[in-house]
């Protein structure tokens, strides 16, 4: 049995901290690139200040002052931190192309130069029925603008080719004729910054040509950097090729994803099975890859009876090749770095201490890109490595006897033996696999509003026969890039167990609170979780014991789900339009939590709708919906519901007769994919009321229990939502005889209107202004060229806003009828907060 953990008495572990002073340059790196990134600090004030700390070092250390001298050399490491991420974030040279990118897009046409190998992505879920179902994306290296004065510019931006452009190759000058723009800002609560991801990687414009004839091969020019990208791509182009056509075709994406990192093919719901499976630490390019494939190496290298050096030099060959062919991503480039200092160390006879090389590691990391500091990948990477460590140095506490004297006093016969080992790996591998799921599990949520309880036995069970596959895929790749007609075969094992894996992900996805989607955590809670913990593990791994590291997690667990889970008591209603495209989808918070979606679709694809209201609601702090209207059954409107139901739970679906039509395929898949978690699915008609909090109505005014109308439009579910004194109308895509229906019922004086038809001329009349006169006009179309157009119908007393112009539109009304209407584009918006009485 296991007794108490005693102190370690091994002066190498107790001394491993000390041991390691690459850790606290890393920290205080760290501390200077987030400074940066909080506080508008000048360049010149990074400068000076690290100019200061360097000169006393040497004053400090001369006058044997060595804390006062350690304390400026990390002071001096923190200022050039902060040095490094502001020239990399905020300066640019005059020159810089993005100088002349718009909003809107600026037409020009570049002279640049290709710098790495298109990709060509396919649209494997929906897409928008106008856009042609292939994209080319291209880095550019930017030279000069043609025209009239022909400027010369620098910097780099990713050209975008409605189509496929197979012709470019690496180091081709090219002409391309676009509209240079600045990347998209997030239109939504949640939305991924596409701006912001291209700035960590140093583009701040885009280029979009809307067919492959815009660009014109002129010449070419290729340096030594250029052959040896041109050699890498080669590489993986050949790397791809032989998994294409050794494996089945259901298993290919997955495999280059395993082996190379490529996830372009892979299909939501796969990435969807393995996020919920908890295994999609798997599917990404990681220290788990190296290190596997570092076992994969040793392996063959004994298996061809290879002197241990010559191991150690062919593992230092490989593993940094591995990491260009799979586009060196943080995980991998910390990996690699680790890697290659112990077998630097076995080399040279020494060992290596893991703390300082992963230390070196994040600082290389760092410097090649210090927004990383803010990726959740590498966080993510990095937090799992240090858990492995801390886990890994507290089992080695443990005085265990063996486990069998429990049952027997005879544990000699070699099965006991096997079997207590058998049992003493599982022991561990599970304590290392909770540990890594504790320690990650608020970031995951954070990120990605999923936690994945299911993972931590899933992984555990699964652990040897994974590590099977990967050696198998490994040597396939390896040896099949050697020779394909000698190794090829490898292939089929490895088909075969990635197969089964498939299985196993997948039927681990299905199982019942084997996960859970949630809210982010609060900020609060989060900052104390990765601050108090830490501090308590550092403290009880002085002390060699788990003491107070295991009751704080426990008690601030504890604290952060008592919080969460409490009920809402509020005063205010919020009422968000979303921000999707030529579609339409409300969300209603009402004051005590409860929480209604109006209409859930878009023309760009349901998925898309679907991922805005998730991120949406949980950026809200809601786990559910209370209630989901649908106003009819165009697609545009109902279209995202099938996704939603997979990942939201929906307490019931509410919709006129009209829409029950199972002949259209988008209203088929809304109904049976409902029915089968078990949505109860109400009809609804004029006069009748939703009940979702005593304080606020939801009447419906529209259409009546036997009426229907020549089109789908005609029979839009149309509710009016009253709450202090203020009235919102949905109107759906009402127009035609369902609207020359409404207006006959007494006028509703409202407050906010949401246009009817995404503002078309047919839907939006005088006769209705004259009706509902509205204070606001809200519309959800992307094209804000509607605005003006209906602020001549609506006349002066009405706001017209549109979604594509101002992004998400949210509406908060107070206690006492006090109205505040707030875009989520804030920069374009004017004004950014709008309050009427």
């Amino acid at each position: 049995m296991f007794h108490p953990i005693e102190p370690a008495t091994d002066a190498y572990e107790s001394d491993q901290f000390r041991r390691s002073p690459a850790v606290p340059v890393v920290c205080a790196v760290a501390i200077g690139i987030l400074l940066d990134h909080l506080l508008a600090i000048s360049f010149l004030d990074w400068w000076i200040g690290s100019a200061i700390a360097l000169t006393l070092v040497p004053l400090a250390w001369s006058r044997r002052w060595n804390h006062l001298a350690v304390s400026m050399l990390l002071l001096a490491c923190l200022g050039l931190g902060g040095v490094w991420h502001h020239w990399r974030w905020n300066c640019l040279p005059d020159d810089e192309v993005s100088h002349w990118a718009t909003e809107t897009g600026c037409l020009v046409r570049v002279f640049a130069k290709v710098v790495n190998a298109p990709t060509v992505l396919v649209a494997i879920d929906d897409h928008a029925p106008w856009k042609p179902p292939e994209r080319t994306l291209v880095m550019l290296e930017c030279r000069r603008l043609v025209g009239d004065s022909s400027p010369a510019v620098s910097g780099y931006v990713r050209l975008s080719v409605a189509g496929r452009l197979d012709q470019l190759a690496i180091g081709d000058l090219v002409e391309v004729s676009g509209l240079l723009l600045l990347p998209s800002e997030p239109s939504n609560p949640g939305d991924f910054d596409t701006r912001r991801w291209l700035r960590t990687q140093g583009l701040h414009a885009t280029l979009a040509a809307n067919q492959p004839e815009a660009v014109v091969v002129v010449s070419r020019e290729r340096t030594s950097w250029d052959w040896l990208t041109i050699g890498r791509t080669a590489v993986r182009h050949r790397a791809e090729n032989l998994i294409a056509t050794r494996l089945r075709a259901s298993n290919v994406a997955v495999a280059q994803s395993l082996l190379l990192g490529s996830r372009v093919e892979l299909d939501r719901d796969l990435r969807r099975a393995f996020a919920e499976s908890g295994t999609l630490h798997i599917l990404a390019i990681s220290g788990m890859n190296v290190g596997l494939l570092w076992i994969a190496i040793s392996f063959m290298c004994r298996l061809f009876r290879l002197p241990p050096e010559a191991s150690a030099l062919t593992a230092l060959i490989l593993l940094p090749a591995y990491a260009l062919i799979t586009d060196a991503n943080p995980p991998v480039v910390r990996a690699t770095i680790v890697a290659v200092v112990m077998v630097l160390g076995q080399l040279i006879g020494r060992t290596a201490n893991h703390w300082n090389s992963l230390a070196v590691a994040a600082l290389i990391v760092l410097v090649w890109n210090p927004s990383d500091l803010f990726n959740a990948g590498a966080q993510l990477s990095f937090i799992a490595v240090a858990t492995i460590l801390i886990t890994m140095r507290f089992l080695k506490s443990f005085r265990a006897t063996d486990l069998l004297d429990v049952w027997s006093g005879d544990p000699q016969t070699i099965l006991r033996q096997l079997t207590h080992r058998l049992m003493r790996s599982l022991f561990e591998g599970f304590a290392i696999s909770l540990a890594i799921w504790v320690t990650t599990s608020p970031l995951i949520a954070s990120q990605f509003h999923l936690i994945s309880p299911i993972g931590v036995v899933f992984t555990v069970l699964l652990n040897v026969p994974i590590g099977i596959m990967f050696c198998l895929g490994y040597a396939f790749l390896f040896l099949g890039l050697i020779s394909p007609t000698l190794f090829g075969w490898l292939g089929v094992p490895f088909d075969f167990l990635l197969g089964w894996f498939l299985s196993a992900v997948e039927t681990a996805s299905r199982i019942d609170l084997g996960h859970i989607y949630a809210p982010s955590p609060p900020l609060w809670w989060m900052i104390g979780f990765y601050v108090l913990v830490p501090t308590l593990v550092i403290w009880d791994h002085r002390k060699g014991r788990l003491f107070w590291s295991v009751r704080a997690t426990l008690v601030w667990t504890i604290l952060g789900l008592a919080i969460s889970l409490r009920p809402a008591n509020g005063t205010e209603l919020t009422c968000t339009v979303l921000s999707v495209g030529h579609g339409l989808s409300v969300l209603v918070e009402c004051p005590n939590g409860q929480t209604l979606l109006y209409d859930a679709g878009s023309m760009t694809g349901g998925g898309r709708a679907a991922r805005t209201i998730e991120t949406t609601l949980w950026a809200s702090g809601h786990a559910r919906l209370d209630a989901v209207v649908l106003s009819h059954p165009d697609a545009d409107h109902c279209n995202a519901l099938p996704e939603l139901v997979d990942v939201v739970p929906i307490r019931t679906l509410l919709c006129h007769r009209s829409f029950l039509d199972w002949s259209q395929p988008p209203v088929a898949a809304a109904l049976d994919d409902s029915a089968k978690v078990g949505i109860n699915i109400k009809l609804i008609s004029a006069d009748q009321q939703i009940l979702l909090d005593p304080n606020v109505t939801f009447k419906v005014l529209h259409p009546a229990p036997d009426f229907t109308g020549k089109s789908d439009n005609a029979n839009s579910v149309v509710l009016c939502l009253e709450y202090a004194g203020r009235r919102i109308l949905f109107t759906g895509d009402l127009e035609h005889d369902g609207l020359h229906r409404l207006l006959k019922e007494p006028a509703v004086d409202t407050d906010i209107l949401l246009s009817p038809h995404h503002g078309s001329t047919a839907a939006n009349s005088s006769d209705l202004a004259r009706w509902a006169t509205p204070e606001w006009l809200l519309v959800s179309y992307r094209d804000d060229s509607v605005q003006d157009r209906l602020a001549n119908v609506y006349g002066p007393a009405t706001q017209v806003m549109t979604t594509a112009r101002y992004g998400a539109i949210r509406c908060r009304i107070k206690a006492n009828g006090e109205l505040l209407i707030e875009p989520f584009k804030r920069r374009t918006a004017s004004p950014t907060e709008i309050r009427r009485r």
